[in-house]
Order: C-alpha cells, then sequence, then structure tokens
C-alpha cells in the first residue's frame, strides 16, 4: 500500500511544541515501517498557519488523493492538517468517499487508524460530525444569500452575456453583447422558435466566451430577468415560482413589456398553447381535434403553382387511429372568425368535470408504468433503442395534451385582449390574409389564440371550444 505522509508546523509553535518537520516525520516514518506501507511521498508546509487549506502542500496532497495516487494518509495530529472545522469536516468526508485510509500517530497518544475498530469508529462520528457541519454551513449561507437577494442584493459569481462587472461589483452593459440579447428576444417574440433562434445567432455571434448558441442558451436568456432590470436569486432544489426577484440598480436591456410578454410565450408553449417549432403554419400548435384530442399538423400542397395550406390530426396521420378529417386553412379562419362573432359575452374556457381530471390523472400514472416497463424490456435486450426511442417520443406527445388539459383547468386565465378587439384583428387579417408573410400571420393568431378545437359533422366543419390569450 502506497502512503503520504503530511507534516506542518508554523514558525511560532515550532519552538513552542519542539516538534518540528523533522521530528513529525521520523515519528510518522517508524508507523510507515511498522506497517510495512510503501511511501509515496512527503508533503510539507513549513512555517504556515493552519487557519485554511489555502496551503501549496496541503492542496497538492488533497489534488494527488483524488487522482489516487496513494490510499493512506500519515500525519502527527489532525491539527496538522488545519486547525478549521468546516475544512477538517471537509477532509473527513473526502477520505470516507475515497475510502482512503487515515493514521493519526501522536507522540504520548494512542494512535488511531481508521482500518483498527477504534479507527473505523472515530471515522464513523467524524463523518456523522463532518455532514452535520456541512449540511448547517450550507443552510446558514443560504439564509444569508436568501436575505441578501430579499433586500434587493445582486448574487453571482460572473456577468451574464450583455453585461460586465466592474470594480464594485455591479453590472454594466457591454453593448456589442446586449445588441445579441435584443436580437434574440425581438426574434423570439416573432413567434420563431429557440432551436431556429440558436442556428441564426451562430451565424452572426458566439456566446460570451466563444461558446456556441443552442437551445438551452437561448431559453436561458429569455428567462432571465436581469435583462429587466431585475435581481434575482433561486436556489437550485426550489421551484421556479417562489425565485425571488428584486428591482435591480443596473441598467437594463429589454423592457419590461417585452420581457413580460416573452415570458408567456414562454408560458404556452409549455402548456401546449402555442406552437414551440417555427414552421409557417399559423395555426400550429393551437388547434385539436374534437375526436382524439391531438393536436392538428399543418400541410400543405401545390396546384398550378399555388400553394395551399392546410391541417390534419396527428393521430390520423401518424397512426392512423383517428378518423378525423383535414381542413383548409381558409375554412379555419373562416370558421373562427364565425365562433367569435357568435359570443358576444365574450370567449370564455370550457370547464373540465371532475371525473374527467380524474380520467387525466389515471392516465399519468398508466404513462409512468408503460415508462418503466418498456425501461426494464430495454434493459433485458427485449426491446431495441430504435424502438424504445420512438414508443418515448410517442408516448411524450400524448402525455403533453393531458398535462396540458390539466394546467389549463386549474389555471384562471384573464383575457389579454377583449373579444371585440380579437373581432377587429380577425376581420382585418381576413381581409388581408393572401398579402401578409406567413411568419407574421403565424405571429398575428398565436398572439390571440391558445386552443381551438375543430368538429366536423357531416359536410359542416365547427369550433367547438376555443380559448383566447
Amino acid at each position: 500500500m502506497r502512503a503520504a505522509i503530511y507534516t506542518r508546523v508554523s514558525t511560532e509553535r515550532q519552538v513552542e511544541e519542539g516538534f518540528s518537520l523533522e521530528a513529525q516525520q521520523d515519528i510518522l516514518m517508524d508507523v510507515l515501517e511498522r506497517k510495512q506501507l510503501q511511501l509515496y511521498k512527503v508533503y510539507s508546509d513549513p512555517g504556515i498557519s493552519g487557519g485554511s487549506f489555502k496551503r501549496p502542500g496541503v492542496q497538492a496532497l488533497l489534488k494527488d488523493m483524488k487522482e489516487r495516487r496513494f490510499d493512506t494518509i500519515l500525519i502527527h495530529k489532525l491539527d496538522r492538517l488545519s486547525r478549521n472545522l468546516g475544512d477538517l469536516y471537509s477532509f473527513i468526508d473526502m477520505i470516507n468517499r475515497l475510502d482512503v485510509r487515515l493514521i493519526i500517530a501522536a507522540q504520548g497518544s494512542e494512535e488511531i487508524d481508521t482500518r483498527s475498530p477504534m479507527g473505523k469508529a472515530f471515522l464513523f462520528f467524524s463523518g456523522i460530525w463532518a455532514q452535520i457541519y456541512l449540511e448547517n454551513l450550507r443552510e446558514e449561507t443560504l439564509k444569508g444569500l436568501i436575505t441578501k437577494a430579499k433586500g434587493g442584493g445582486i448574487h453571482m459569481s460572473h456577468a451574464p452575456l450583455g453585461y460586465d462587472l466592474d470594480n464594485e461589483l455591479k453590472l454594466v452593459i457591454v453593448e456589442e453583447e446586449a445588441e445579441l440579447i435584443r436580437i434574440v428576444f425581438r426574434k423570439y417574440l416573432e413567434g420563431i422558435g429557440v432551436t431556429k433562434i440558436a442556428r441564426e445567432m451562430n451565424q452572426i455571434s458566439s456566446g460570451k466566451q466563444g461558446g456556441k448558441w443552442d437551445s438551452k442558451r437561448v431559453r436561458t436568456i429569455i428567462s432571465n430577468p436581469t435583462y429587466a432590470g431585475y435581481n434575482h436569486f433561486k436556489p437550485e432544489h426550489w421551484p421556479e415560482d417562489q425565485r425571488i426577484i428584486r428591482e435591480g440598480m443596473h441598467q437594463a436591456i429589454i423592457s419590461r413589456e417585452d420581457y413580460t410578454k416573452a415570458q408567456q410565450y414562454v408560458q404556452r408553449r409549455t402548456t401546449g398553447h402555442m406552437s414551440k417549432r417555427s414552421f409557417e403554419y399559423a395555426y400550429s400548435g393551437i388547434v385539436r381535434c374534437s375526436l382524439c384530442g391531438a393536436n392538428y399538423m399543418g400541410n400543405s400542397s401545390v396546384q398550378k403553382g399555388k400553394v395551399y395550406k392546410g391541417y390534419r390530426c396527428y393521430n390520423q396521420y401518424a397512426h392512423k387511429s383517428c378518423d378525423a378529417k383535414s381542413i383548409s386553412e381558409r375554412e379555419l379562419n373562416r370558421i373562427v372568425l364565425e365562433k367569435i362573432f357568435m359570443q358576444d359575452d365574450g370567449i370564455q374556457p370550457k370547464k373540465v368535470e371532475k371525473k374527467e381530471k380524474r380520467d387525466m390523472q389515471k392516465e399519468v400514472e398508466i404513462s409512468n408504468k408503460r415508462r418503466k416497463n418498456w425501461m426494464l424490456a430495454l434493459g433485458d435486450g427485449k426491446l431495441s433503442p430504435d424502438d424504445y426511442a420512438m414508443m418515448i417520443e410517442e408516448e411524450e406527445n400524448r402525455m403533453s395534451e393531458i398535462y396540458a388539459r390539466i394546467r389549463e383547468d386549474d389555471a384562471i386565465y384573464e383575457p389579454e385582449l377583449t373579444t371585440e378587439e380579437i373581432k377587429l384583428t380577425m376581420l382585418q387579417l381576413k381581409e388581408h390574409w393572401s398579402s401578409i408573410d406567413a411568419d407574421l400571420q403565424k405571429q398575428a393568431i398565436q398572439s390571440m389564440f391558445r386552443k381551438v378545437v375543430i368538429h366536423k359533422e357531416k359536410d359542416s366543419w365547427q369550433v367547438i371550444d376555443l380559448l383566447t390569450v
């Protein structure tokens, strides 16, 4: 077994205690020979206080221990490593995790060897106290951070894209980066999906430290309250709705209005009330089938050089498990407009009965069992990775519909637009639809509606449920 020896003495205690570096090393070498251990290296910090682990000798020891260059450590006394309880408890936790043997051999005292019964007991109880100490330290640190955040204080180790930290640790705008943030928000509010935004941003820029753009980075930017002039803080284990947000002292890059609107878009995409993708179909992600509840997907055909857009039920197209008919975009516009003018008292969401809610909750339990069974089948080799991926994807699509309906029932919507405003907008759209760019069509429709459920009875289409923003 390879062993490391560590010695330390501060200048004032060297004479006082009579245990010089040489004396400590002699004692430990005797133990090394007696236990028939092979010396790997002697680590030492001469004339340095034991107030913390910020010492070259102990840092080299910890680095080599993590790299498993030795499996035993010999020290004269535990305080040779550090006099800081936090450092010692962290060290005990580390040797427990790495299964490193520790031998403490102070002259005139009983030797502690963590491979002996007494040493194991010492290590066990030290580990318990270490865990208690560290958990308490984390809790107290978190309390301090929460208090600081509630008081409006800033909490970040580095500035996000668009800002730098000055000498007083205050956020200052970096204009070249701030313009990238404005572009991301502008594209997102135009209805472009995060994946497409990332692709477009990679063509014109890189991240703060040269990294590539991806959908996760775009989502992080869109959801960051810092860009609207706020300070915020949320421990990792807290749910998002408990995030502490306070007025910041720094200059905003995005207006509060645009930031709020972007968060509404995020919520609507999450609940399935707005398309997550950047396709050119205005009603994508909004239209639902009355027979099976699936989304209607956009499709198009070209006849004599002219493009005709329409929508078809996902389950009818992908699985042939639904008999719903396809509908043209022109007909869809007509019945939506007709539905709006039929509801002079405002458009309200349909209330879901309690039994239906119970059925949806049951579907959630069934889905979890399915996923578990598929995972076991994959592990046993009874299901190929491709089939597993396909089944999971289909299940995700099915469950997203159920989750959306549950959230929809639990939420209380306050319409952002009045019925009269929607009527006027739809009339203008109908009149100029063919001359409006596809992106603007989609932006207009998805800024007004969360959900449109359609049904065809014989030869007549109708909207049976319509939910506005």
